[in-house]
């Protein structure tokens, strides 16, 4: 939602890397807390904790990794940041869960609508918001999922002081309730959900916003996401992902497709541009130096338009830098990962747990 500047606490870390890799290699569930320290332009310092619990709910020989992520943050401005993501996979991968259960009181910079916003047009906006999307799916032949999903969101006590562009919000949504419901596909063979070595990872999704469902905006959301990934040797992956976001229909600000964050494009302050439609591509080379440090280097391009005619390679933006990554888990081949991208005039510092893609 908001670019991050995490710095990690490395020297706890690294002195239990490590060890806490020998103890978990014969327990069913590991558990990971990660103390962070963060600063962005509009909360100042910031801290919290990263918890990340990797499990197994069946046979390692069929059956991949589960995890869960819980991020409880606070900030100087008494801001306060949580989340939950999951992606859990039932014995045999009959079922697979993933999705997110957030709320965020954060405030954004927000430029306007479009591929060619004004860097001077820069205005905060403050407001509260809490996310429940799940994805339920049954694997009907090996790699292939087809199910459901749902998505609930809620923006609240929207507050800005109007300026230059924020007068608009209003018109297409300041505040309320969005709710939608739809089919997803999804082929995946990726030999690890966390750290893909090797594999294909293709989504494809629709959903549907609309008033019986609660929602007050009608709107649909096209995803196609296609991931791939080729082991080059024992210590290097490359890594390629294609993402696209398309709506149609009343959509408000804060569901408009957004370029930047922490997993796409990044380097670029996520929602620096917003529209209707997104396209993007990245590429990703992985190298492991020794057991427990690695490095990458990455590069991407991506654009938004109101309408896919709209989206033209001359317009591409363009991002690329490196980062490195330190496994905290051998046996899943887990990692904390910092990334630092430098886009066409912003940039950006994150840190996470686990792979970008």
């Amino acid at each position: 939602m908001v670019r991050y500047f995490f710095l990690m606490l490395t020297l706890l870390i690294g002195k239990q890397v490590l060890a806490q890799d020998s103890l978990k290699t014969d327990k069913k569930v590991s558990i990971l807390p990660l103390p962070v320290i963060f600063s962005t332009p509009e909360t100042g310092l910031g801290f919290g904790a990263l918890t990340s619990g990797v499990f197994n709910l069946g046979n390692r020989s069929n059956t991949r990794t589960s995890n869960v992520q819980i991020l409880g943050a606070y900030t100087v401005n008494n801001q306060i940041i949580t989340r939950i993501n999951n992606n859990i996979f039932t014995k045999g991968e009959q079922y697979n869960l993933f999705g997110e259960i957030s709320y965020f009181d954060f405030p954004i910079l927000y430029y306007g609508i479009g591929n060619n916003t004004e860097e001077e047009n820069e205005e905060e906006l403050g407001y509260q918001i809490v996310n429940f999307q799940q994805r339920l799916l049954k694997q009907f032949k090996k790699g292939d999922f087809l199910g459901v999903q749902y998505r609930f969101s809620r923006v609240f006590d929207v507050d800005y002081s109007p300026i230059n562009l924020t007068d608009s919000i209003s018109v297409r949504g300041g505040a309320g309730t969005v709710s939608g419901f739809g089919p997803a596909y999804v082929h995946d063979t990726r030999d690890n959900v966390l750290n893909s070595s090797e594999g294909n990872f293709l989504e494809l999704s629709a959903t549907f916003h609309a008033g019986f469902l609660g929602s007050d905006f009608n709107f649909t959301r096209y995803r196609i996401d296609y991931r791939r990934f080729w082991k080059l040797n024992d210590q290097s992956v490359l890594a390629t992902q294609f993402l696209g976001e398309f709506n149609n229909g009343d959509v408000p600000w804060n569901e408009l497709a957004q370029m930047g964050g922490d997993q796409i494009m990044r380097g670029y302050y996520q929602g620096r541009y917003r529209d209707k439609n997104q396209v993007a591509l990245q590429g990703e080379y992985r190298r492991q130096l020794i057991p427990w440090i690695g490095v990458v280097a990455f590069a991407a391009v991506g654009e938004v338009g109101n309408s896919i005619d709209d989206i033209s390679i001359s317009n591409f933006k363009w991002t690329a830098g490196g980062g490195l990554r330190i496994m905290v888990n051998k046996r899943e081949r887990t990692n904390v990962r910092i990334d630092y991208g430098i886009g066409n005039g912003p940039n950006g510092l994150y840190f996470g747990f686990a792979e970008a893609f």
